[in-house]
């Protein structure tokens, strides 16, 4: 009896550690959040400031030369300081200054997720008259299955999407549906299809592209570097039509939201430009000030965020309910994707390894590295079953299960 009592408080006090630290990490967060947002201000304040300064000297300059200049001064300096107005006013200044909204959101407190935690006392007894029977009563209350990181990820599957005739392959964009993977390969020029088991099935060739989505109704949005615009196709292959041609100019990541419009990251204008997937009408554009080379984008299913990897300053930026950038050390990050429970996935492209963080963002594990055979890591996926699927930069194609 000894003995299962302090097994018994021994869990409790694990779980109470565990409760103790998510508290401290919520706590750093709304920390956190208020010294962004202190940040901000404070460098708004500084270009205000600037522009004010910049401003009143122009018009001291201009009453100085009225009031003391000759005709002759004002006829040469009209020039320069009319182009100097000019400049001040196409000048662009920090956005309305909007109030940060930190607001907490209790969970729901699980009586049954509590007793799966905590676990269960199971009595085991012989009734004296009845000895072939025996009795198991356990706590009568149970949980659902919850998933827990498994504390090594397994490689389920693997193949290698090279073609008979394809030159060095260099995969940069996958997509996943219930019945195929969608592979962009631009080293050889092609989006790719395949069975979820590896099995080639067709493929599309189009002029530079780099990644891939796939909309609930069958379609293919891949963005074409060559043609500076979004190509859509239908899962079938045949071409349906482009979006932002003109728009655009270094169309990288692209990704759906959760009313299916088209959300594309732009490296070169540093801006994400969303279109309607049906009419491919633009309907807004957002820049991506704090970023330097933006590359892939995908939104969280749990909390709306947007993530972008951020190729030039090796981090992670999301934006919306949680600001900031990822915890941790990355290394040429490329591809993310998110899955069902909100967790965040990296490809850490230059330090061979996969990222899992928190739906927040803070650092949760590494699911697969170097020691596991990763090379590259470049583009990722979550498949129907929940597993990790990660597309190595050289071809290989790998399943993980990092759940239970």
């Amino acid at each position: 009896m000894a003995a299962s009592i302090n097994k018994i408080k021994d869990q409790a006090q694990r779980i109470r550690r565990l409760v103790d630290q998510r508290e401290q990490i919520m706590i750093s967060e709304v920390f956190s959040a208020c010294d962004i947002r202190k940040k901000q201000v404070g460098a708004n304040k500084e270009t205000l400031e600037l522009h004010h300064a910049s401003l009143h000297s122009a018009c001291n300059f201009a009453q100085e030369l009225l009031t003391n200049g000759s005709a002759s001064d004002i006829m040469i300096h009209t020039k320069a300081l009319t182009e100097r107005l000019t400049a001040m006013e196409k000048m662009p200044v920090p956005a309305p200054d909007t109030p940060t909204q930190i607001s907490y959101s209790p969970g729901k407190i699980s009586r049954a997720r509590l007793d799966a935690m905590l676990g269960q006392v199971k009595i085991k007894s012989k009734p004296h008259r009845l000895s072939s029977l025996e009795e198991n009563l356990p706590n009568p209350r149970s949980a659902p299955h919850l998933p827990f990181f498994l504390e090594k990820a397994g490689c389920m599957h693997s193949f290698n999407p090279k073609l008979k005739y394809d030159k060095s392959m260099s995969v940069s964009g996958l997509a996943i549906d219930e019945q195929h993977m969608y592979l962009v390969d631009n080293s050889n020029n092609r989006t790719k299809v395949f069975t979820h088991e590896g099995q080639f099935k067709l493929q599309i060739k189009l002029n530079g592209p780099f990644d891939v989505a796939v909309s609930q109704n069958g379609q293919l949005y891949i963005t074409s570097l060559g043609d500076q615009c979004v190509q859509v196709y239908s899962i079938r292959g045949q071409q349906v039509t482009t979006m932002g041609q003109g728009l655009l100019g270094r169309p990288y990541g692209v990704t759906l939201n959760r009313q299916g419009h088209v959300m594309v990251c732009d490296k070169g204008k540093k801006s994400i430009f969303t279109f309607h997937a049906d009419s491919g009408q633009l309907l807004n554009t957002f820049p991506l000030s704090m970023c330097k080379l933006p590359m892939y984008i995908t939104v969280n299913s749990v909390n709306e965020n947007i993530v972008i990897s951020d190729w030039g300053n090796d981090c992670l930026y999301q934006y919306g309910n949680t600001e900031g950038s990822g915890v941790g050390q990355l290394r040429l990050p490329r591809g993310v994707c998110t899955d069902s429970y909100g967790h965040i996935f990296i490809a850490d492209n230059g330090n061979h390894r996969i990222v899992a963080l928190s739906p927040q963002g803070q650092f949760t594990r590494y699911i697969a590295t170097e020691e596991d055979g990763l090379k590259y890591p470049r583009a990722l996926a979550i498949n129907p079953a929940g597993q990790l699927v990660v597309a190595e930069g050289r071809g290989q194609v790998k399943t993980f299960q990092n759940l239970q």
